[in-house]
């Protein structure tokens, strides 16, 4: 039997899921090395872990036993790079020449062009010495690494997947067809772009009473969006944070799912809103939305930080009729099934065998 260590960052619901999913059906022996069991930074509730797995948490000992997993491992995949010792790990890994690959988002953007790129030769020293092959999470990701890390080697596609079923939902039933709700999923941070979409909606709301918005998460800026939008505050709530278990229920609830960052290197947020009938509003700095929206037929595709192209197509989806509203939706949940955890099992596979071919 094949066996696999993958290192990622910590515990996030949707990678428990897949990894539950492989474990259960796999003819591979996966065990998944997370660098911390949780974030400060993120607030899900630990889901049930039903693979093999341990918690590194910086301890001298942890780091030996899985350098010891990963001497006997047949395939080793680094999804996370920041981290000190596990940088010596890829290092280890890639001096030993036995398969390992890197899956992950587009790196470094918080960074200047010109310092990200430096910054990635140092921390991602391996990847430019060894032609190993890039699990990029969405083909803007490929894009990027293949400018960066040039043509010699493989780019396979395995984005962030997650179980869409429980988003899955019947025909919307609204008592107002004419009202218009639009949703917010995510932090409240400025890369996100919430502040354009306050300043969008309230520019709506001035014209087209029907409209309402609600934002679903926290963040640094929620107080200065209370007073953005504190004259439409009957048409606006903040719900806050929810638990993973019960975000389908806020997405049944809107009609419209807005997610305007300024950067995302995948954005989960977009095929739940799909798989739950909803046409989304993403930019093109956003990995999920690059490869999933399809303007005019699924949602609207912008160009990151235009807050006018932000409220032109919360206009036209302002102005759809009902039924032109439903056909969008009938069509983001048919993109959303190829994101579905049953097709994310088949891709992780195909990842995997190539990967190894690769390396035969």
């Amino acid at each position: 039997m094949t066996k696999i260590l993958l290192f990622t960052y910590i515990p996030s619901p949707y990678q428990v899921e897949l990894f539950n999913c492989l474990a259960s059906i796999s003819n591979y022996n996966l065990t998944v090395a997370y660098i911390h069991e949780k974030s400060s930074h993120r607030q899900w509730k630990l889901l049930e872990i039903k693979h093999n797995h341990l918690f590194l948490e910086d301890k001298v000992d942890h780091y030996d036993r899985v350098r010891t997993i990963m001497e006997r491992s047949d395939l080793v995949i680094f999804n996370y790079y920041q981290n000190l010792q596990l940088l010596k790990l890829i290092n280890e890994r890639a001096a030993s020449q036995k398969p390992w690959c890197f899956w992950g988002e587009r790196t470094g953007y918080r960074l200047p062009p010109i310092l990200g790129a430096y910054y990635r030769k140092w921390k991602l020293a391996a990847l430019h010495l060894h032609q190993v092959p890039i699990w990029g999470m969405g083909n803007w990701a490929i894009e990027q690494y293949r400018r960066e890390f040039g043509e010699s080697r493989p780019y396979f596609n395995m984005p962030y997947i997650s179980d869409l079923t429980r988003f899955s939902r019947s025909k919307n039933t609204k008592s107002n067809p004419d009202a218009r709700h639009f949703l917010y999923s995510g932090s409240l941070i400025y890369r996100k772009g919430v502040d354009l979409l306050a300043r969008a909606f309230s520019k709506l709301a001035a014209q087209y009473p029907q409209v309402s918005l609600s934002f679903l998460g926290n963040g640094p800026l929620q107080g200065r969006l209370g007073k953005q939008l504190a004259k439409y505050g009957d048409r606006v709530k903040f719900l806050g944070f929810q638990s993973w278990e019960n975000l389908p229920q806020f997405y049944h609830t809107a009609d419209i799912l807005c997610l305007p960052s300024r950067h995302d290197g995948w954005g989960m947020v977009i095929p739940e809103g799909m798989a739950a009938g909803l046409p989304v509003i993403g930019t093109d700095r956003t990995g999920a939305a690059r490869e999933l929206i399809k303007t005019n037929e699924n949602g609207w595709l912008i160009p990151s930080g235009d807050v006018t192209a932000l409220y032109h197509a919360m206009k036209e989806a302002t102005l759809l009729s009902n039924s032109a509203l439903h056909s969008y939706g009938d069509r983001a949940r048919v993109t959303a099934s190829n994101y579905s955890l049953t097709n994310g099992v088949v891709k992780f596979n195909n990842c995997v065998q190539k990967t190894l071919e690769y390396f035969s």
